[in-house]
C-alpha cells in the first residue's frame, strides 16, 4: 500500500505539478532579461541548471532452474522496494544557430534506505517457497548519464518549440543487502550480511523535447525518450563460501526503457530561473543468461527470466541562461 500511494502521488506530480505553479505567477520580464514572448532559433543560446530533490526506485530480477527457462521456472527472486534516494543533477541544454539543439545531464543519488526479499522455489510459479529473507538496504547509489542532439522546429506564431533527437545514455544501481532476517524458515536475525549487485543500463534513444512559452516569465516543458539497453550487472553475494568474490555472479541481457520528464521554469531575476521538474523511469529486460562463478574456480549458467527497474523524482533546481 505504500509504494502504490507513492506512485501515485508522483504521477499526479508529473501531470498537475508544472500547471499548479504556472497560475500562480503573471509579473513582467525585466528589461534585461534573455526571455521573450516567442523562441529564438536564430542566435545561440544555452542554458545549465543545478537541481537537487528526492527519488523513490524498486529493482527486481528472477532466474530460472535450467537454460532453458524450466525446473522450475523461477528458481530464485530478489526484489529492492521503496529505495530512498537523495539525487544531485547537472543538466544543459544548448541552442546553436541554424536549429541544432544539443541536451546532457549528469544525476547522481545517495540510497538511504529501502527493503530486500531474497527468495528461493521448488515449485513452478514462485510454488513450494522454502527460504526467504527480508533485509534492509542503504549505503549505495545510482548514477544517470545522458548527451543528445537534435534539430528545432517552432509553431504556433513561435511559442512551441519542438526538437526530436538521438542520444546515448548509462544509467547505473549500486543496490546493498544488509540486516539479515529470516522469515521463512523463521529463525530470525543473521549477522554479516554484506552483499551487493551492481546494475548497468547503457544504449541508445530516441526522444523528443517539448517546449511552451506561456509569457515572458514561465515556460512548460516535456522530455520523452525510449532507450535501447544491453544490461549487465554483478554481484557479491558475501556469506556464501561456495561462491567466488568478489564477483559471485554476473547477469547479461538486452532491455528497454522509457524515460518522460516534465517542468516548469519561472525567470525570476535577468538570466536567473528556477526549473521544477517531476519524471518517472521505467526499464526492463528480455530473457538473459545468469552466470554463477564458484571458489573451485568452475561455472555455471541459468536462464535471467528478467530484470525491472522502476523510478520516479522530483527535483527543484536553479538555472542560468546565458
Amino acid at each position: 500500500m505504500q509504494k502504490l500511494t507513492t506512485r501515485r502521488f508522483f504521477l499526479v506530480m508529473v501531470f498537475i505539478l508544472p500547471t499548479a505553479f504556472v497560475s500562480s505567477f503573471t509579473a513582467a520580464a525585466p528589461v534585461n532579461s534573455p526571455a521573450s514572448q516567442v523562441f529564438d532559433l536564430t542566435s545561440r543560446q544555452s542554458k545549465f541548471i543545478l537541481s537537487a530533490g528526492y527519488r523513490v526506485g524498486d529493482l527486481d530480477w528472477n532466474i530460472a532452474g535450467d537454460t532453458t527457462g524450466e525446473n522450475p521456472n523461477i528458481l530464485s527472486e530478489l526484489t529492492w522496494s521503496d529505495l530512498e534516494i537523495y539525487q544531485v543533477k547537472l543538466s544543459n541544454v544548448t541552442m546553436i544557430p541554424k536549429r541544432v539543439y544539443f541536451r546532457g545531464s549528469l544525476a547522481y543519488g545517495w540510497i538511504t534506505g529501502g527493503e530486500n526479499q531474497d527468495a528461493d522455489f521448488n515449485g513452478d510459479n514462485r510454488t513450494l517457497e522454502w527460504s526467504r529473507s527480508n533485509n534492509k538496504t542503504k549505503d549505495d547509489n545510482v548514477l544517470d548519464a545522458s548527451l543528445g542532439i537534435g534539430y528545432a522546429f517552432t509553431f504556433g506564431q513561435g511559442k512551441f518549440r519542438i526538437s526530436p533527437l538521438i542520444g546515448y545514455s548509462y544509467h547505473k544501481q549500486n543496490l546493498r543487502i544488509t540486516d539479515g532476517c529470516q522469515t521463512i524458515p523463521p529463525t530470525g536475525s543473521f549477522q554479516g550480511l554484506d552483499s551487493t549487485y551492481d546494475a548497468e543500463w547503457s544504449g541508445p534513444w530516441v526522444g523528443l523535447d517539448l517546449m511552451f512559452k506561456l509569457n515572458e516569465k514561465h515556460n512548460l516543458f516535456a522530455e520523452i525518450e525510449y532507450h535501447w539497453a544491453d544490461y549487465y550487472a554483478e554481484a557479491n553475494w558475501n556469506l556464501r563460501s561456495d561462491y567466488a568474490h568478489p564477483k559471485s555472479f554476473e547477469h547479461d541481457a538486452d532491455g528497454d526503457g522509457i524515460i518522460i520528464l516534465m517542468g516548469w521554469t519561472y525567470l525570476f531575476h535577468g538570466r536567473w530561473a528556477l526549473d521544477v521538474t517531476v519524471d518517472y523511469q521505467s526499464w526492463s529486460t528480455d530473457h538473459g543468461i545468469d552466470r554463477v562463478f564458484f571458489a573451485s574456480g568452475t561455472t555455471a549458467e541459468t536462464r535471467l527470466n528478467e530484470v525491472n527497474w522502476e523510478s520516479y523524482a522530483a527535483m527543484i533546481g536553479l538555472a542560468y541562461h546565458f
